[in-house]
């Protein structure tokens, strides 16, 4: 993973890993979606949606995390 800050500084992104394609998405699952207007957001995709361009998994603790 590498992270950096973006050029106009308003975010961290990780330069190594991208926005799946949609034909990849599993359906009616949890999964980070991206807009055809660039907003991410945290919901489930049936299929038949043209308004999502990408997804990303969940991220997910490391394990002595869990206990938090």
């Amino acid at each position: 993973m590498t992270v950096r800050l973006t050029k106009d500084g308003t975010a961290i992104v990780d330069t190594d890993y991208y926005w799946q394609p949609m034909e990849t998405c599993p359906r009616s699952a949890k999964v980070q979606l991206l807009s055809v207007h660039g907003v991410a957001v945290y919901g489930e995709y049936h299929g038949k949606e043209t308004f999502w361009v990408g997804w990303a998994p969940l991220p997910k603790k490391r394990k002595e995390e869990t206990n938090v």
